[in-house]
């Protein structure tokens, strides 16, 4: 009997801490409502899109947008693919708005890699502060002659 309640009250210990470091820190810091963060001190924003068809050549494309400081962003862009690919390609598109809703291009970058399966790209930038960033990737995978691509963005960093 004494068995099943230490078990009980050690499982909702555990319950009440994992709850309580999840809703009770400020660190979430993906996503955006309007295109506005959803907490001030986001630090971090990404999109992944996986390809879920079989017999394909791109496995995923993932972009992350990080906040260094008040003038420096990290850019991050990825592309996996199931097998050794001819090619494989990402191209980073960074938009910037004043309001968090309406975005303008700002910069982009394209990057290839030679006979492989993954590429990753990272660049640090500096940028303006007062201004909503987000990040855009178009990540391809070149086969024998057969491209296959897929896109991924996330908005909503405020950089201050």
């Amino acid at each position: 009997m004494r068995h099943k309640f230490f078990r009980k009250l050690v499982l909702f210990c555990v319950m009440v801490m994992v709850s309580t470091t999840i809703f009770s820190s400020g660190t979430l810091v993906y996503g955006a409502v309007n295109g506005k963060s959803l907490y001030e001190d986001v630090t971090e924003i990404s999109d992944k899109s996986t390809i879920l068809t079989r017999g394909n050549y791109l496995n995923y494309g993932a972009v992350t947008l990080t906040k260094l400081d008040s003038m420096k962003i990290r850019i991050s862009g990825e592309t996996a693919a199931h097998r050794v690919c001819n090619t494989l390609g990402v191209t980073l598109y960074l938009y910037r708005s004043s309001d968090g809703e309406n975005y303008e291009n700002y910069r982009e970058w394209s990057f290839t890699k030679s006979d492989g399966s993954y590429f990753w790209k990272v660049l640090e930038v500096i940028v303006p502060s007062g201004y909503y960033y987000a990040i855009s990737g178009h990540h391809t995978a070149v086969y024998n002659g057969e491209a296959e691509m897929t896109r991924t963005y996330a908005e909503g960093l405020w950089v201050n």
